[in-house]
């Protein structure tokens, strides 16, 4: 640090450029003195000078927690409007607590406004959540009928220390100017800003490049992502692959992959598509439209990047037709604070879950609704036949998985549905439930009131002969493909091959996130590139035990029927009371006649259902150990 004036240096807030010179308050410039040779002057973010209000407001954060807990226990999370309540009475010292929590954020807020010389938008936020403690302390025996306000409140304030702890300072040039001469003009005059607006003007009736102009010279590379994801990549592709392979790229932002269909038929497809859903390249795989990428000599070098369970929905016919690129992970989420509180521990199997619903019951608390896929998949029943000709369902261990997912709701009352996880695990009438890694990227960016109390876990599974507890499921993806019309197939593997190695899903996902924030997280499905964003270790571990046992659902002609027809078995056994091995029977009926007529309409069986060629579906039985290099022991 060259001297304590630049320990914490205020920028202060523009709404437009503005050209500032490092100095003191009369405005005479900071000196540098630079050796010889090289120098690097750098700078960092600090909220040294509002620590110490961020941390008054974070323990706010923990009493109105505690008080909503206190809340909870004495009415037993139920709004009864016929009950009336003496607060002072049945819940005593809960005002004084309430007032006294008010009294310290307002002091916060003053604290704030002498930092910043003048009120803000988190002050103002400040004065309202007060206001909002003020409105509730005036019908104190009221407050049990508004318990949610509480959790609202606190919610309210960790948005407040997301804004203080947001600083940020966007830069368009640095000027080193050696000592004792003028500065140069850093703004822009009204005759140079009236200029540049005329210009921007006529440049909004500039025809943009269209996806119908498929360029002969360059690899047409085509995006089903947001246009950031796509000029992030472009970049990266100009910066990175043209220079090593000399191959140019054009990326183009495909608003909808409908259009692939359209256009496709039109004659008119790109060499590359990114951004697919993992059954699109199936649907073009027995048609013809998508090439097969086993017919590359390298192909085995790719496939060992990823899981195998992760290429089981690309797989048709002895072939493998698109490439994971980004997957996610159903996760166990917990609230440790709540759980530590009745005394439960995150539970490992399903018989652990089966054992904590009451408690949680009891408590008006419940589990999330959970799918088929981990009942199925942890039992060892199959979806579809090696030989793809019809579903598996029917076996033994098919029933027993289906009678598991629907007593989950039958037996042991967990709700059929919920409006929202999120809100419901925010507000602790959900303190555990299954979901995505979209639900972590939530709870981090908009739950930081919840900071700490929160975590995740590998699902619970079913514990297995030797010990071991299987935790098989899927989660979704993200997949590429290359397009039968490509003129340049061996340029389009070169590129796919550079676009999911370590090293380029590395520095995409963390030039995302650092230019657009944690929202923006790239769940990408290499795992040498995953490791290295910026997870909390204790997280990441969860994730490596879940992506062990990563194992999506394969894809057979017709398969779309599957998912339906088990929703209307699971709603027959759940909602009309029917039997479940009746309602699962007539699920496989109906599933096994439209796989059937779509596999003899690609020849894989004749008119009288005799299996004329098998798709040898792929069967996964153990778990990745492509994991174990990066679990910590």
């Amino acid at each position: 640090m060259p001297y304590s004036e630049l320990n914490a240096y205020r920028f202060l807030y523009a709404s437009g450029w503005k050209g500032i010179k490092l100095g003191d308050d009369a405005g005479r410039p900071y000196d540098f003195y630079l050796q010889k040779g090289t120098n690097t002057i750098s700078m960092r973010v600090t909220q040294a000078p509002l620590k110490p209000v961020m941390t008054e407001l974070e323990k706010n954060i923990a009493e109105l927690k505690l008080l909503s807990a206190d809340l909870k226990a004495m009415t037993g999370g139920v709004d009864d409007k016929n009950r009336t309540w003496d607060i002072e009475k049945d819940l005593p010292g809960f005002t004084q607590r309430l007032r006294a929590a008010g009294d310290r954020l307002d002091a916060a807020r003053a604290r704030l406004e002498q930092i910043n010389g003048r009120a803000d938008a988190v002050s103002q936020g400040i004065v309202t959540v007060v206001q909002d403690i003020g409105q509730l302390l005036r019908n104190a025996d009221e407050i049990p009928y508004e318990a949610s306000r509480l959790v609202s409140l606190q919610g309210k304030v960790g948005d407040l220390i997301t804004q203080l702890s947001s600083q940020p300072l966007q830069l368009d040039q640095l000027y080193v100017v050696p000592a004792g001469r003028d500065f140069p003009k850093m703004e822009a005059s009204l005759l140079e800003k009236m200029e540049g607006a005329v210009v921007n003007f006529f440049y909004s009736f500039k025809p943009k490049e269209k996806l119908s102009q498929v360029k002969d010279d360059v690899l047409n590379v085509w995006v089903l992502r947001g246009r950031d994801y796509v000029n992030l990549l472009q970049d990266l592709a100009n910066e990175s692959f043209t220079p090593q392979t000399g191959i140019k790229v054009k990326v183009n932002l495909l608003p909808d992959s409908g259009l692939l269909v359209l256009m496709n038929a039109a004659g008119i497809a790109p060499d590359v598509a990114l951004g697919l859903s993992q059954d699109l390249p199936f649907e073009y795989a027995p048609r013809g439209g998508i090439y097969n990428l086993k017919q590359f000599p390298d192909f085995d070098t790719v496939f060992k990047r990823f899981a195998p369970g992760s290429w089981i929905p690309f797989y048709y016919n002895d072939g493998y037709y698109g490439v994971p690129e980004t997957q996610t992970f159903q996760m166990l989420y917990y609230r440790k604070d709540i759980l530590q509180s009745m005394g439960l521990k995150v539970p490992d199997t399903w018989d652990e879950v089966y054992k904590m619903l009451p408690v949680l019951q009891q408590n008006g608390m419940n589990l999330t609704p959970v799918g088929h896929n981990p009942f199925f998949l942890q039992n060892g029943a199959d979806y579809f036949e090696q030989d793809g000709s019809k579903t598996a369902l029917g076996s033994e261990k098919g029933f027993d998985s289906f009678k598991k997912w629907t007593e989950l709701y039958n037996k042991y009352a967990v709700d059929r549905s919920v409006s929202s996880f999120y809100q419901h695990f925010r507000d602790g009438t959900m303190p555990i439930g299954i979901a995505d890694l979209s639900m972590y990227i939530q709870l981090a960016v908009a739950a930081p009131e919840l900071n700490g109390w929160w975590g995740v876990a590998p699902i619970p599974g079913v514990k297995q002969e030797n010990g071991t507890v299987a935790r098989w499921m899927g989660g979704g993806m993200q997949s590429s493909a290359i397009f039968k019309q490509t003129k340049k197939p061996q340029e389009s593997w070169e590129f796919l091959k550079w676009w999911t190695s370590p090293e380029v899903q590395e520095r995409y996902g963390t030039d995302l996130e650092t230019l657009n924030g944690v929202s923006f997280r790239w769940n990408t499905s290499n795992i040498d590139a995953f490791v290295k964003l910026p997870w909390k270790e204790e997280d990441l571990k969860a994730i490596m035990e879940q992506w062990r046992w990563f194992k999506e659902i394969p894809n057979v002609p017709g398969s779309y029927f599957m998912e339906r027809e088990l929703q209307n078995a699971w709603n027959r056994t759940v909602v009309d009371g029917i039997n479940y091995r009746t309602s699962l029977e007539t699920a496989i009926g109906d599933i096994d006649r439209e796989v059937q007529r779509k596999m003899q309409e690609f020849h894989f069986i004749d008119g009288n259902g005799k299996v004329l060629k098998s798709l040898n579906l792929p069967a996964i039985t153990e778990p990745w150990e492509g994991v174990d290099p990066y679990v910590k022991k």
